[in-house]
């Protein structure tokens, strides 16, 4: 029985081999064999293909759907050729939390490329810093992005709370992060795939090094030497700055085994025919907006967050007496899309639109200066309760419900919001998460406030 089945999954891998052939031009057919060849000199032959594992980060962009199609091709191929071939696995990226409607996309590739019931294939998702298996409908597990949810919030009340500084180059941490996660598994990867160009990778690089080098890391934090590495760094940065206030971890040097590499195989020279021609896309059942491929950087994250917190931003500091209801404008479909986007954002987080809205105005740091004012637009029945709520974050005794005011409207624990209110950061991590702003997730600088303050005692604007 078993002879009969594996008999009948080959016949089925070769039809979905001719499937995938058929809906390539002839350049991309082209493109395919030097990819092989290319697979097989990394794996050290034909015979080590086996045991050859390739990582591929899977984004919601054209040239990630194409990647993965062609390296599908590649496994296939092999596989009809030789007795093994090469494991895969796909970690699926969609930051800072993935909807329905992404994940449904990605099924319908992973099911048109046959990759759910394949024991070569790996199929993963990133939820919060979790590596966990893909699953289409989006997780309700909320503790999994605890650890990302409380780095948004410090970091947005304590620094920038623009949509291009909370959902920037932070997000590349977030990511970074459950990289290094997937890397330490227990099969890890012995490269990684990527048609990011050259141009791109080398800005990811050195703004990833320049950053390591600002909070005092040591080591060989070089994607030429070993991606784990880097992986490992940036993961240990992002602790650093999502940690708790005022504690600033010790740098650690990237210590990645030395004997085995985790390697980068680019396909530079086999991007223009991977980006040619529609008739992947059709049969993966992808559509894609062509403005997605200037941006490989922003490939993995959800193009649509920065808007609606933009959106949310622009409605929420008007002042209560002329803003009208806290509903998103346009057709009521449109309407109850886009609010479903942003609770899915908030949901994935467990942060509800109350603490998000008092998010964008960060109304804590330097000692309250903006708190009169978050009031006035988003709370104007407890402007009379303005001196207690100063008290509170004084760390001074004041009623009980004030204190619960705070806790619930903020998301953050009081402990947390006094340390927002005074300023208490170490200087490197101050200019540390200060650098973090000025870059938003394509790596591109961002203008600088309109206001620039002076610094407090403790490095705060």
């Amino acid at each position: 029985m078993t002879a009969i089945h594996d008999q009948a999954m080959q016949y089925i891998y070769q039809q979905v081999l001719e499937r995938l052939l058929s809906h390539m031009s002839q350049a991309q057919r082209a493109s395919l064999q030097l990819l092989i060849q290319r697979l097989l000199v990394a794996a050290g032959g034909p015979e080590y293909i086996g045991t050859f594992r390739l990582l591929v980060l899977q984004g919601s962009d054209r040239r990630s759907a194409r990647l993965l199609a062609m390296l599908r091709a590649a496994q296939l191929s092999i596989a009809l050729r030789a007795p093994v071939t090469f494991q895969l696995q796909v970690l699926v990226a969609s930051l800072p939390a993935a909807d329905s409607a992404t994940l449904e996309a990605h099924e319908r590739s992973f099911s048109a490329l046959f990759m759910q019931d394949d024991a070569r294939v790996q199929l993963q998702m990133i939820e919060g810093r979790a590596v966990v298996p893909f699953n289409r409908q989006p997780s309700t597990a909320c503790d999994r992005w605890l650890q990302a949810r409380d780095a948004m919030l410090i970091f947005g009340h304590l620094v920038d709370a623009r949509p291009e500084a909370l959902l920037g180059c932070r997000l590349h941490l977030e990511l970074a992060d459950a990289v290094g996660f997937a890397l330490r598994a227990q099969a890890p990867a012995d490269v990684l795939v990527t048609a990011i160009p050259a141009r791109q990778r080398r800005r990811y690089l050195a703004w990833a090094r320049r950053s390591l080098r600002m909070a005092g890391a040591r080591g060989p934090h070089g994607a030429h030497q070993c991606l784990a590495a880097l992986a490992q760094g940036l993961s240990w940065l992002h602790g650093t700055v999502g940690g708790p206030l005022g504690v600033l971890a010790e740098p650690t040097p990237g210590t990645a085994a030395e004997d085995a590499p985790l390697r980068i195989i680019t396909i530079d020279d086999l991007l223009p025919h991977l980006l040619e021609a529609p008739q992947l896309d059709r049969m993966l059942g992808c559509c894609f907006e062509a403005a997605q491929d200037a941006w490989p950087l922003a490939a993995f994250v959800d193009p649509l967050a920065p808007a609606h917190l933009h959106e949310l931003r622009a409605r929420s500091l008007e002042p209560q007496a002329s803003r009208p209801a806290l509903r998103l404008a346009g057709k009521p479909g449109a309407s109850q899309r886009r609010d479903a986007h942003q609770l899915q954002l908030g949901k994935a987080y467990g942060i509800d639109q109350t603490q998000l809205v008092c998010l964008l105005f960060s109304p804590f740091a330097r000692q309250g200066k903006n708190l009169e004012r978050f009031l006035q637009c988003r709370h104007a029945d407890m402007l009379v309760a303005l001196p207690y709520l100063h008290r509170a974050l004084q760390g001074k005794p004041c009623p009980a419900a004030v204190k619960d005011w705070l806790v619930n409207t903020s998301g953050l624990p009081l402990a947390q919001l006094r340390a927002i209110y005074d300023g208490r950061l170490p200087m490197t991590a101050w200019r540390l998460m200060s650098t973090l702003t000025r870059r938003d997730i394509h790596l591109k600088l961002l203008p600088r406030r309109p206001l620039v303050r002076q610094r407090g005692f403790a490095g705060l604007p």
